[in-house]
């Protein structure tokens, strides 16, 4: 597992993780926040989630375009049924 798009997962999910604890130890220390500051530290939030999501999509697109498609055809689907008679 050497690969740089798995380390940079794994580094922005401990950023991300360490933001987060970070954000639960103010706000449980606090017993009021101003607006202002909670817009700045969802703020954060969001851009360590957009590193994290960016990363994960980086990672699937590359293990995607390293997936080799099956060489045979698929076999036939098999026939249909046949339709019920009619009710009388």
């Amino acid at each position: 597992m050497n690969d740089p798009d798995i380390n940079t997962l794994m580094l922005a999910a401990a950023e991300r993780q360490l933001a987060v604890a970070a954000l639960q130890k103010k706000y449980l220390d606090s017993a009021a926040v101003p607006t202002e500051q909670l817009v700045l530290d969802m703020r954060e939030l969001l851009s360590t989630e957009r590193v994290v999501l960016d990363a994960i999509i980086t990672l699937f697109v590359k293990l995607g375009h390293g997936a080799s498609l099956p060489r045979d055809p698929a076999p036939p689907s098999a026939p249909a049924p046949a339709p019920l008679p009619a009710e009388a």
